[in-house]
């Protein structure tokens, strides 16, 4: 039917020009994610850089038992944050696996009705399943970095105050 491949044409069409514009937006929300990243992880490098500096002042074994308590809590959070990973995982491939089940389900459905014009019919439906998969596979890479940074600004943001307490206590310790 060349209805049904203008359509498809159309389609393809549509969604060439959606994915580029999320590229775009992705684009400039990865620079800026990546910039805030970067600021973060400066600000914890020199907090540690002070912290490491004031423990080499204080009572050993004291450091020694402070280290033990705050790697019990990283191994916490770390254990919570590989479970939000998985379960992120999970989600993702449950909705890939949804639309790959009606993606086959349209095509069992369009194999009974199409005989007429089967070669333009496949090259068509080639040609939209490719720029839809590619364009979802752009926009998913860049979403799993965007997803990273924020996994990896939320873990600096959240240590920093714990070595700003933890240097308090240092200098604490330091002072006796």
């Amino acid at each position: 039917n060349p209805f049904y491949s203008q359509v498809l044409q159309s389609s393809v069409n549509i969604i060439a020009k959606d994915t580029e514009a999320k590229k775009v937006a992705q684009e400039v929300e990865y620079d800026e994610k990546r910039r805030a990243k970067q600021k973060f992880q400066f600000m914890e490098s020199k907090l540690c850089t002070k912290k490491v500096n004031i423990e080499k002042k204080c009572d050993q074994i004291e450091v020694m038992n402070l280290q033990i308590k705050e790697l019990a809590e990283q191994v916490e959070a770390c254990k919570a944050e590989r479970d939000e990973v998985k379960k992120h995982y999970d989600d993702v491939m449950n909705k890939e696996g949804n639309v790959i089940a009606k993606l086959k389900f349209q095509v069992e459905i369009l194999d009974k009705k199409v005989t007429a014009r089967m070669a333009e019919h496949e090259q068509t439906v080639a040609k939209y399943n490719e720029v839809k998969q590619k364009g979802k596979e752009d926009i998913y890479n860049k979403d799993l970095l965007i997803q990273r940074l924020d996994f990896d600004t939320a873990r600096v943001e959240k240590s920093i105050p714990k070595i700003e307490a933890d240097l308090v206590i240092l200098e604490q310790m330091a002072r006796k």
